[in-house]
């Protein structure tokens, strides 16, 4: 059973950290066919100002989205990705330490031709070693599909 509460909103339901290594940078940017040296060549990088490569920007949100919504929620099932924005804030280098804290910021509920459908809107922010913050990523959720 679904519990709808929003006295879950703002708390932080996901923390996890990300140790990033120059292969996966080099992997993720072959994966999406980056095309900008900045993300593959180090010395074309660091021509452009950068201390080494540096990953594309949505690097960040290639990490899974999981939990979907809050253990307190009761909700086990799958959702569908309603879509998603990303603020970027800074770059991220090979050797970073990225830790990336997740809380839901809404939920809500719409009626349809299919009957109700539950959205929750997850907000996770990602911070470097340094505690700089690289990226803000907003993702809404349909629950139970």
């Amino acid at each position: 059973m679904l519990r709808w509460d929003r006295n879950l909103l703002g708390k932080e339901f996901s923390r996890f950290e990300q140790h990033v290594t120059r292969v996966m940078l080099l992997e993720y940017a072959d994966i999406i066919g980056a095309r900008d040296p900045v993300h593959t060549d180090a010395h074309a990088a660091q021509a452009r100002g950068y201390r080494d490569i540096i990953a594309p920007p949505t690097f960040v949100a290639w990490r899974g989205a999981h939990p979907i919504a809050p253990p307190e929620m009761g909700f086990h099932g799958t959702g569908i990705n309603a879509g998603y924005t990303c603020v970027f804030h800074g770059v991220v280098y090979p050797g970073d330490v990225l830790t990336y804290s997740t809380c839901l910021v809404d939920m809500y509920e719409k009626t349809g031709r299919s009957g109700t459908m539950h959205f929750v809107v997850r907000e996770t922010t990602v911070t470097n070693q340094h505690g700089h913050m690289v990226a803000v990523l907003r993702n809404p959720f349909i629950l139970g599909w």
